[in-house]
């Protein structure tokens, strides 16, 4: 009995055995992709140096994806996919006027601390939507964002702190955009009016810039 209760438990394993391979293969080829597109676009992109650094051979990396804008296309969705967790984990105040700016913070750090995102979609962006084109939204939590906005703004306008009627998929490409064109822009800037936005306190003042915009839309005349 003890023997058919091991021989069946060993089965069980080797597929989950199986599995968890699978998902490091798929993993490592995913984050070696990442790096080989934002560095040299989805056409200079190698699949051959894609497997090296994974670890694997070529034929691999094409098991688990057919070709290299199915490949591109899963390292997007991966890449909004953490940037949407990465959002729901903040630890929000419970003033919408603090979760607001806290919000524009860690969508200005984020895009400074993962540059590369902004290179795949800017990548994804040339080449007209074509690749997410065919993924489904949900799968990225692409509407994670939307509903965080728009709970906050619901606390705001409720607190007689916000004015009513504010579109907060507006809002929100208000924030993003007016941090990605600083984040994506540093060397233009430096070149044009010699401002470094890589350091530390010129960031800081450039945030403090950008929370001051949105709070200003966002606010109620009489509470600014």
């Amino acid at each position: 009995m003890t023997d058919d209760m091991n021989a069946s438990s060993q089965e069980t394993a080797l597929p989950r055995s199986h599995a968890e391979r699978t998902s490091r293969t798929r993993r490592a080829i995913l984050v070696a992709a990442a790096s080989e597109f934002v560095a040299h676009g989805l056409e200079g992109a190698n699949i051959e140096a894609i497997a090296t650094s994974a670890g694997v051979n070529k034929a691999l990396v094409y098991r688990h994806f057919s070709r290299k804008e199915v490949l591109f296309r899963h390292v997007l969705e991966d890449a909004y996919r953490t940037m949407r967790d990465a959002e729901e984990k903040l630890q929000m105040p419970d003033d919408p006027v603090a979760a607001l700016d806290r919000l524009t913070a860690f969508t200005f750090d984020y895009y400074t601390e993962n540059p590369g995102f902004l290179t795949l979609v800017g990548i994804e962006n040339l080449h007209g939507g074509d690749n997410i084109r065919d993924s489904d939204p949900d799968a990225v939590h692409a509407g994670n964002i939307a509903r965080m906005v728009a709970g906050i703004l619901e606390r705001g306008a409720n607190a007689g702190l916000f004015r009513s009627g504010i579109d907060p998929v507006e809002l929100w490409l208000s924030i993003s955009g007016l941090c990605w064109a600083t984040v994506s822009t540093v060397h233009t800037i430096r070149f044009n009016f010699g401002r470094d936005l890589l350091d530390r306190q010129e960031r800081a003042v450039r945030l403090a810039h950008i929370q001051e915009m949105i709070r200003r839309y966002t606010l109620r005349p009489d509470h600014l």
